[in-house]
């Protein structure tokens, strides 16, 4: 039977996002799904489309998740004066989820989900802000429940 669990790699993706210090010192509690608020403040981040598929063995269903998440910064000043480059900020956004993310080990239904990332880049982005989009794979193994 096949068990995708998209639903609870998000959620618990996004809860350690949102506890995560080295996220919050950045965006602060604007971590959002892909569903993202009409023109959020920045920096954000937004959690970007999955791509599931199956992993069958002995006595186990699961599912494997390839995912993206998105941050956004624009330049950041202090006193008129420019602290930190658009791609600065998103450069150190990207790294900061990163951290938050690679090597997470959640609990879900039934089972667990490792995460580990995959890779990134880092693009320019509408009224000169930057995106960083950090790519990641879960790795869900949940016990066959019939």
């Amino acid at each position: 039977m096949a068990i995708d669990s998209t639903q609870a790699v998000r959620k618990a993706g996004m809860a350690q996002l949102r506890a995560a210090e080295v996220v919050t010192d950045i965006v602060g509690n604007r971590v959002y799904p892909q569903s993202a608020t009409k023109e959020p403040a920045w920096p954000f981040i937004k959690w970007g489309a999955p791509i599931v598929s199956p992993v069958k063995a002995s006595c186990l269903d699961g599912s494997q998740i390839d995912f993206a998440v998105h941050g956004f910064a624009k330049a950041r000043d202090e006193g008129g004066s420019v602290v930190e480059t658009a791609e600065d900020h998103a450069s150190r956004l990207g790294a900061a989820i990163a951290q938050a993310l690679d090597g997470l080990l959640a609990d879900i239904p039934n089972g667990t989900a490792s995460y580990r990332w995959t890779g990134a880049r880092l693009q320019e982005d509408e009224d000169g802000g930057f995106h960083t989009i950090q790519t990641f794979r879960a790795r869900c193994m949940t016990a066959r429940t019939g």
